[in-house]
């Protein structure tokens, strides 16, 4: 698998060996992706990208002395998508999942490159609000995050986090329900993601499959097993071994 779709992208990264190594993987892996600049500073990059369009940036979270973010702060409407390349970096990290913006581990895997450039050939609208979200969760402190981006296949949706009710997990696949509504946003991450994310917000793991928002709880049934009545109306089951955390409801 390869990609296919003709793109331009700048790399801005403070490791000149991370800038040469991830374009080996372009040229690669991905051919028709046009690299028209690089830069190892934020200043670099945002005079490049003041003047420049590229329809990707890929950009290092953690440089020496300043992060991705302060090149983000600079530029005054983004006009491309966004996939960061770094090493872990808790915090970062954080904010990147809350927008649903692409991130690429050191050393990057080909076919996850391949799959985030595949991304953008099927998001054709860059999502302005997408950025704003991105600089607001990694500004301020978690739990007082107010939305969470969650992007399928075609789009993204923001959502409130209060209107969450509960998320069910299939196999790699996360569905979302919100509000009164049964029908669910399927995001495809695993549940695992989301569980670190939204705990804070008094999100409780009660199954394997099933993540609750404990704000939306009606009542618990101890017929059948014990289940959760959510306050939209769904059932959700609780395992035996996690029906402990209930008490701290």
């Amino acid at each position: 698998m390869a990609c296919m779709k003709s793109l331009t992208c700048f790399i801005t990264d403070d490791e000149p060996a991370a800038i040469e190594s991830l374009i080996k993987l372009i040229e690669l892996y991905c051919p028709s992706l046009h690299i028209k600049g690089r830069a190892t500073n934020t200043t670099d990059a945002a005079a490049f990208l003041g003047k420049e369009e590229v329809d990707i940036l890929f950009l290092d979270i953690r440089m020496q002395g300043e992060t991705g973010f302060d090149l983000l702060k600079q530029l005054k409407e983004p006009n491309f998508h966004l996939v960061f390349v770094t090493a872990y970096d808790e915090y970062g990290i954080k904010a990147i999942k809350f927008s649903a913006t692409d991130y690429l581990l050191k050393p990057v895997d080909p076919q996850e490159l391949i799959a985030a450039v595949h991304k953008v050939t099927t998001r054709k609208q860059i999502q302005q609000e997408q950025m704003q979200l991105l600089l607001q969760s990694h500004m301020i402190p978690n739990s007082q995050q107010k939305r969470i981006a969650l992007a399928d296949q075609s789009e993204i949706k923001y959502v409130l986090i209060n209107d969450i009710v509960c998320c069910e997990a299939e196999n790699s696949y996360t569905t979302f329900y919100i509000g009164d509504s049964k029908q669910g946003l399927v995001v495809s991450k695993p549940i695992a993601e989301y569980e670190t994310l939204l705990q804070p917000y008094g999100f409780i793991r009660v199954h394997q499959s099933w993540l609750v928002n404990s704000y939306k709880l009606e009542s618990y049934k101890r017929e059948d097993g014990g289940y959760l009545r959510m306050q939209n109306g769904m059932d959700v089951p609780v395992s035996r071994q996690r029906k402990h955390l209930l008490k701290m409801l």
